[in-house]
């Protein structure tokens, strides 16, 4: 095709805001117009790679298969297809996402760096989004550039770029029809909220939002390497800070050393305001201990902190061994199901779990009127709060237990 003055300004433009890493790279093709021109720059580039698309099994999925296998073709570029499932009682809006970027990590090969198309406008959308709920400073922060071995190269460029030089370039993209369901959060704030702000007060709101998630990931950065200097004692199941290095520093810096511990207690959960509330009485001597979610205790050990596994109260009822099917425990009921192929799912909400399917299952009702459920006589779970380190499974292995619970009340407790 012949390229028009505006195709090559706009490819210049893009690829000069494209931060790609070293190494080998792997694009998550989705066959919309972000990923199928962050595909298109890199091989401008001269820069090898492959994709991989993950097929949802929902409506549209086969559209955007045909879709990111056309622009594969287009660009030069050997594709994969993954194909997922959905977990059944979740609701699609954000839960996708989580299936999705496990499938595609279990993808990369050594050496490898994943790459997604989110650009500035995703940014802006989750900054926002963060503030409206209100996020501390690692949810202002934003989306980061990178992480691990996934990467974010097109942060600096907006949708409406790549939607334009995916059109001049003749790319086959195709459009989610998802996205302009407005009843999704997400949707609503890029199709009605954003707009109407950019049109009101900012015509580069996008871009402000932006520049202010990186300011405050600048500052977020800098606390956490204060953080990680203050000590953490390991004795055992029990994980400990102490006092007087907690009481050294400013509170935002100690704030996150406490979120450091917690999160290696319980990956990955780092504390919510009320635990933290809690954690703050005990190490100012205002109360002995605290119970936290996960099956954590804080308490004061001399002059530690220490955060130490902890029995969970003793059942209020029988015990009942959950199987394949409903299960009934008290006032909740269990949905256990058990698949045979390769787990392409993930655990998603706090009502829901994936287990290893050669697991024995069982759960009571505990004195707090909580469900509780174990695998293989270890607690692994509690509904509606908390998976423990034990309740997670890696996708990727051969056959898996996918268990729902949910509360039998006449309204469901399922977020």
């Amino acid at each position: 095709m012949v390229e028009t003055r505006r195709l090559k300004e706009l490819r210049r433009r893009s690829g000069d805001l494209l931060r790609l890493p070293s190494g080998d790279l792997v694009v998550a093709l989705s066959g919309g117009a972000d990923s199928g021109t962050l595909a298109y720059l890199i091989r401008q580039l001269g820069r090898d790679l492959r994709a991989v698309h993950v097929h949802h099994g929902l409506p549209a999925s086969d559209r955007l298969e045909e879709a990111a296998r056309a622009i594969a073709a287009a660009v030069g570029v050997g594709l994969e297809v993954v194909r997922i499932e959905i977990p059944l009682g979740a609701s699609i809006e954000g839960q996708a996402r989580n299936v999705r970027y496990s499938a595609l990590l279990a993808e990369l090969r050594p050496g490898e760096t994943l790459l997604t198309a989110h650009t500035v406008d995703d940014q802006a959308e989750t900054v926002l989004m963060s503030l409206l709920r209100g996020a501390g400073p690692t949810g202002l922060a934003g989306i980061p550039p990178s992480t691990g071995s996934l990467a974010r190269p097109m942060l600096g460029v907006s949708r409406s770029d790549t939607r334009e030089l995916a059109g001049l370039a003749g790319l086959p993209f195709y459009d989610d029809p998802s996205n302009l369901d407005r009843s999704h959060r997400r949707n609503a704030l890029r199709l009605e909220v954003i707009p109407d702000l950019a049109a009101r007060f900012n015509p580069r709101l996008a871009e402000s939002l932006a520049r202010s998630a990186a300011l405050v990931r600048s500052d977020e950065f800098y606390l956490q390497e204060a953080a990680a200097a203050v000590p953490l004692v390991e004795a055992g199941a029990s994980l400990s800070i102490p006092l007087g290095a907690l009481f050294a520093v400013p509170r935002p810096v100690a704030d996150r050393a406490i979120r450091r511990s917690l999160s290696r207690m319980r990956p990955p959960y780092g504390g919510t305001a009320d635990e933290m509330e809690g954690i703050w009485s005990v190490a100012s001597r205002a109360r002995p201990s605290v119970i936290l979610g996960g099956g954590l205790e804080a308490t004061l050990d001399g002059p530690m902190l220490v955060f130490r596994p902890v029995e969970v109260a003793s059942p209020a009822g029988t015990q009942v061994d959950l199987g394949v099917g409903a299960n009934n425990v008290g006032t909740f009921r269990i949905d256990v199901e058990r698949v045979d192929r390769v787990c392409r799912v993930a655990p998603i909400g706090a009502w829901s779990a994936v287990f290893p399917s050669d697991v024995v299952l069982a759960a009571r009702v505990d004195t707090g009127g909580r469900l509780v459920v174990a695998a293989n006589d270890e607690t692994a779970w509690l509904p509606g709060e908390r998976r423990l380190p034990v309740a997670w499974y890696v996708p990727g292995t051969s056959g898996y237990l996918s268990v729902f619970a949910r509360e039998e009340t006449g309204w469901t407790s399922i977020p």
